[in-house]
């Protein structure tokens, strides 16, 4: 979300008063240096979730954060999110890090399209860091119909991966090669599921990645209609 004049942003919470809800900071928990989860608390009864909407958290006067949460328990009244800690000088790491249980916080509820795919056979999402929320979120709905889910991140540290029970490939960060390696195996074992559209690819992360792997999809015979994509950040835009 881009940066905006104090007062949009407090017209936005005024007239958007019933998209908002007051959360309490109920658990942290450090995953890896540069990955922090926190669970947040509020009353979740009415409020619409689909895997990979996204919250959204205002981190200063000017600027909105969106960050996709999972583990989304409505009975429980509580959903997690986990934040990637990247630079203690962007405002959004300074923010979070800033964070406290017991911290009574106002955050833009779940919203955006819907992106998940729920008659797929099999669940394929890739991305880096930013992605581990969606990927969890997708995750845990692929689980409950029983169809298979894999997934592909560009990680610094790919023991977040089995902390957060998400198993699946990785790779070294801007290593663009071995994430192309790594897919094209699957696309070999897979082909007849590919051919009959039985797979669903969700990119997500970086956009200048996420356009890569997307035509690289296309070309290896992957359709349109089973690739969904959506940016998190691109390199030297603030705020997207």
């Amino acid at each position: 979300m881009p940066s905006l004049p104090k007062w949009i942003n407090d017209t936005v919470e005024n007239v958007w008063s019933s998209k908002f809800k007051e959360c309490t900071v109920n658990h942290i928990e450090q995953i890896t240096n540069d990955l922090r989860l926190i669970r947040f608390e509020t009353e979740l009864e009415n409020v619409p979730y689909e895997p990979a909407y996204a919250i959204g958290i205002r981190i200063n006067d000017r600027d909105f954060r969106n960050y996709s949460p999972f583990n989304f328990n409505k009975e429980a009244g509580t959903f997690d999110v986990l934040f990637h800690l990247h630079d203690m000088s962007a405002a959004g790491s300074h923010f979070v890090t800033q964070l406290r249980e017991g911290d009574s916080i106002k955050l833009l509820m779940p919203r955006g399209k819907q992106f998940f795919t729920p008659g797929a056979r099999i669940h394929f999402s890739l991305g880096d860091e930013t992605s581990l929320g969606s990927s969890l979120s997708i995750k845990e709905a692929v689980e409950e119909s029983g169809s298979l889910f894999i997934c592909l991140h560009e990680l610094d540290d790919c023991s977040a991966l089995e902390k957060l029970n998400l198993y699946g490939y990785h790779c070294p960060k801007n290593n663009t090669m071995r994430m192309i390696e790594a897919l094209n195996d699957f696309l070999q074992e897979e082909k007849e599921s590919i051919s009959d559209d039985e797979v669903i690819f969700y990119i997500t992360g970086n956009g200048g990645r996420m356009s890569l792997i997307r035509k690289f999809l296309k070309a290896r015979g992957v359709s349109p209609k089973c690739i969904k994509s959506q940016a998190y950040w691109i390199e030297g835009k603030k705020g997207l």
